[in-house]
């Protein structure tokens, strides 16, 4: 994610309010789009009545969950620990929260300090790999389900600290610092899987050594956030956010931001904040065609974005070019925008933690 200055709004530029289309999908996209709605509380009459029948699964959810967690503190799941340091970024949600960039910024700052890091990602999510892999292309990237196994792995390859994307809710692992990333957007009430996105309530936040509310762009976090966070935190919380870096298109080419209308397309957690981030990148609004998270593009979706684009300028995320470079020949040019990781609050308290736990990891082995 190379450092570029931001495009300056074009002066004169037209702002118009911004739409949202849910494209057709196949079956099993449909249903996960149809239920981020539901989620959302966009599922109409049928959508209030499973939130009701699903009640019970919630309750049954959070009670297991809730188990696990005790069953890990309290000593009765043993804990595996790793010949290096373990740093988790993490979040309470399913996505969209910013784990992976901030990860990947977590990376780069370890590698400036003389460290040799290694990240590690859950096995499922093929885009979070390569982008990985690009964002630090000298860094030990690995894919493992078993966290464990990969933090053991990374250790014998040369690996002096290991960063997991994603590690919160994986405790079999010991860690020597736990990150986990809120929204500035997180609800006052929190459903829980599968009535909701969340994985775990916000009383989790207890086993948590740093805290960090991450923005989108311009966006301010809700005023009574910190305060629903502060019984649970020991300390302020960090204030991270991610901002509009530079333009390229699909090939890598560095380009300049779009001059006129534009239709952006995402498949990530959080489109709206996409939306938000393209208005503060470029002054304006423009369509946004959104897919589910980690979506899968197909020829069926191509053929669907080239009815809409109607002339205009193609834009997308980081994470959804990584997929859309198999149809570079079949769409029109695409427009990439890169986002940075600007610290607001709190960067050199969380750089003073990060380098004791270095320190005191000589022994280790």
């Amino acid at each position: 994610m190379p450092r570029a200055d931001l495009p300056a709004p074009r002066r004169g530029a037209t702002r118009r309010r911004a739409s949202t289309v849910w494209a057709p999908r196949s079956a099993s996209s449909a249903a996960r789009e149809w239920v981020v709605r539901w989620w959302d509380h966009k599922g109409g009459g049928f959508g209030s009545l499973l939130h009701l029948l699903t009640l019970p699964l919630e309750i049954g959810f959070r009670g297991a969950s809730g188990l696990r967690n005790r069953m890990y503190d309290s000593g009765a799941f043993p804990l595996q620990r790793a010949p290096v340091p373990v740093i988790s970024v993490g979040n309470l949600s399913v996505g969209g929260s910013g784990k992976t960039p901030f990860a990947a910024w977590l990376v780069r700052g370890l590698r400036a300090k003389g460290e040799n890091p290694a990240l590690i990602v859950h096995g499922y999510s093929e885009d979070e790999l390569v982008l990985h892999r690009r964002w630090n292309p000298d860094c030990l990237v690995m894919a493992e389900q078993d966290r464990a196994y990969g933090a053991w792995k990374a250790a014998r390859r040369g690996a002096t600290v290991v960063v997991l994307d994603d590690g919160f809710q994986h405790r079999r692992l010991a860690r020597d610092l736990d990150l986990v990333l809120v929204p500035f957007d997180t609800p006052a009430t929190m459903r829980l899987l599968p009535r909701g996105p969340f994985r775990e309530p916000l009383s989790a936040l207890a086993r948590a050594d740093v805290v960090a509310i991450t923005l989108k762009g311009s966006d301010r976090p809700a005023p009574d956030l910190e305060g629903r966070l502060a019984p649970f935190v020991e300390e302020p919380p960090m204030r991270v956010a991610l901002v509009p870096d530079c333009w390229t298109e699909l090939s890598g080419e560095r380009a300049e931001a779009p001059d006129g209308d534009f239709l952006a397309i995402c498949g990530i957690g959080d489109p709206d904040g996409f939306a938000r981030t393209l208005r503060q990148a470029t002054g304006r609004d423009g369509e946004l065609l959104a897919f589910p998270d980690h979506h899968d593009y197909s020829w069926g979706d191509i053929l669907e974005i080239e009815s809409r684009v109607r002339g205009r300028t193609l834009v997308t995320t980081e994470k959804d070019a990584v997929k859309l470079e198999a149809f570079t020949g079949d769409l029109p040019e695409v427009l990439v925008l890169h986002l940075r990781v600007k610290v607001l609050q709190g960067e050199e308290a969380f750089w003073s933690r990060i380098q004791g736990i270095l320190g005191s990891a000589g022994g280790r082995g």
